[in-house]
């Protein structure tokens, strides 16, 4: 289990630190993990005693984090990434495009789903895509 947790640890703080070596590599991202929880907690309005409390931890924590003077556990990062109803993935930099959840649940309420009525329900979103995306072309 120790194993587990250095690995995603390890993982998580590439993906945190402004710069990261690997293998003599030196990577650099656009934003640090404190530049992006800066940012998305002042595009959410939330204070950082809100988001401390939201995520269980202390609001100077949350501080050191923006400042990045610390770097949270996966299990903290997670809870923030809640806490600001964002995925992980795009607080720590990952992903560049925020998935809408309201657009997630439907997803994840057509994949439950039976088969025939699953295939039904995607055909014809493609249909309602493709003709959005005619209508843009044809603006332009």
């Amino acid at each position: 289990m120790t194993n587990h947790i250095g690995y995603l640890y390890y993982h998580l703080s590439y993906y945190l630190y402004p710069t990261a070596t690997y293998k003599g590599r030196t990577t650099t991202m656009d934003m640090t993990f404190g530049n992006r929880l800066t940012s998305i907690r002042k595009e959410r309005k939330v204070s950082q005693s809100d988001l401390g409390i939201k995520a269980g931890v202390h609001a100077n924590l949350i501080g050191r984090y923006e400042r990045d003077e610390a770097i949270p556990s996966v299990e903290v990062a997670a809870k923030i990434a809640d806490a600001l109803s964002v995925s992980l993935d795009y607080l720590v930099g990952k992903a560049d495009k925020q998935i809408d959840q309201a657009l997630l649940d439907k997803v994840l309420s057509i994949q439950q789903l039976p088969v025939e009525d699953r295939e039904h329900i995607l055909y014809a979103i493609d249909g309602l895509i493709q003709h959005a995306k005619t209508r843009v072309a044809y603006k332009k």
